[in-house]
C-alpha cells in the first residue's frame, strides 16, 4: 500500500472529476483508475453498490486477476444478475447502529443470495481470501446510497484509515450522480455543467499546485509562465468556484465541487 499524502489524495479525486465531466462514466473511470485504487487499498478486489430505492444493486466490480468474474461465469451468472439483499439488510442494520464500517473474515454476505455457502467457501479457500471490508457511501443530505465493498488476501495489512480515504474520495466523486428525488442512480451526470466549474487545462494545473500549498512563483516558475499569470488564472478560478481564499477552495473541492 501506497503512503500518499492528502493532497495527492485530493488530487487523483480531481483528475476523476474531470473525466466525468467530459462525460466518461463512473465505471470506465475507476476500470482506467484500477491500479491506483489497488495500491492504496492493497485489495483484491473493489465493487461499488449502489442503492435505488431499498434495493442494493452492483454497478461495477474491478479486481487484480478476474477471480471473482471468472468464478461467476463458471455458475452461469454475471455482476449484472448478483442478488445483493443480504448484504444491503446488513448495511442498513449497521448505519442505524452508527457503525463506521463492517469488517468480516469471509465473503459470504456477498454473493450468499446468488451461489450456496460451498461454492463461495471454496472461492475462498482456494484464492486465500481473508477478509472484507463494507464502508457506506451517503448522499449530500446524509442519506445511505451504496458501499464500497472491498475482498483482501491473507498477504495484505489492512490499513482502515486509508480505506476511508478512499471511500471519502469514491464518495466524493459519485454524490452527483445520485438524483435525491428519485433516489436512483445514472450512469453518467446529471444536470453535473450547472453545478460543477469547468477549468482549462492551465486552471486544473494551477489548481493542484494551489492546494500542494506551492507560492505563486513555484507555481510560476514550474508551469513556465509569469506570476501575474498565474495570479490572473487563480483568479479565474476563485471566480468558477466562488470562492475568495485558498482555504474555501480546498473545502469546496474536497465537498464535491457543488456549489
Amino acid at each position: 500500500m501506497q503512503n500518499i499524502t492528502d493532497i495527492e489524495m485530493l488530487q487523483q479525486t480531481i483528475n476523476i472529476q474531470s473525466c466525468l465531466m467530459s462525460g466518461h462514466s463512473i465505471e470506465a473511470i475507476f476500470r482506467n483508475e484500477s491500479s491506483f485504487i489497488f495500491d492504496e487499498t492493497g485489495a483484491e478486489m473493489g465493487a461499488l453498490c449502489t442503492f435505488n430505492h431499498n434495493l442494493l444493486q452492483l454497478e461495477f466490480m474491478i479486481e487484480k486477476k478476474n477471480i471473482f468474474h471468472h468464478f461467476l461465469k463458471s455458475y452461469g451468472l454475471h455482476s449484472d444478475t448478483l442478488v445483493l439483499e443480504t448484504i444491503g439488510k446488513k448495511i442498513i442494520n449497521s448505519v442505524k447502529q452508527e457503525h463506521e464500517y463492517i469488517r468480516k473474515n469471509n465473503i459470504e454476505e456477498f454473493f450468499i443470495d446468488s451461489v450456496s455457502k460451498d461454492k463461495i467457501k471454496h472461492l475462498q479457500n482456494l484464492n486465500k481470501i481473508t477478509e472484507s471490508l463494507i464502508l457506506p457511501i451517503f448522499s449530500f443530505e446524509d442519506r445511505l446510497i451504496g458501499c464500497l465493498y472491498l475482498c483482501f488476501t491473507e498477504n495484505e495489512q489492512i490499513d482502515i484509515k486509508r480505506l476511508l480515504d478512499i471511500r471519502k474520495m469514491m464518495q466524493t466523486v459519485i454524490r452527483p450522480f445520485y438524483d435525491e428525488k428519485t433516489r436512483r442512480f445514472t450512469s453518467k451526470r446529471i444536470e453535473m455543467n450547472r453545478d460543477i466549474p469547468i477549468l482549462t487545462n492551465k486552471e486544473k494545473h494551477v489548481l493542484k499546485k494551489l492546494l500542494s500549498a506551492k507560492s505563486y512563483s513555484e507555481i510560476a516558475d514550474e508551469l513556465n509562465i509569469s506570476v501575474n499569470t498565474v495570479k490572473t488564472h487563480v483568479k479565474h478560478i476563485y471566480a468558477k468556484y466562488e470562492v475568495k481564499s485558498k482555504l474555501e477552495l480546498a473545502n469546496k473541492v474536497n465537498a464535491g465541487l457543488i456549489s
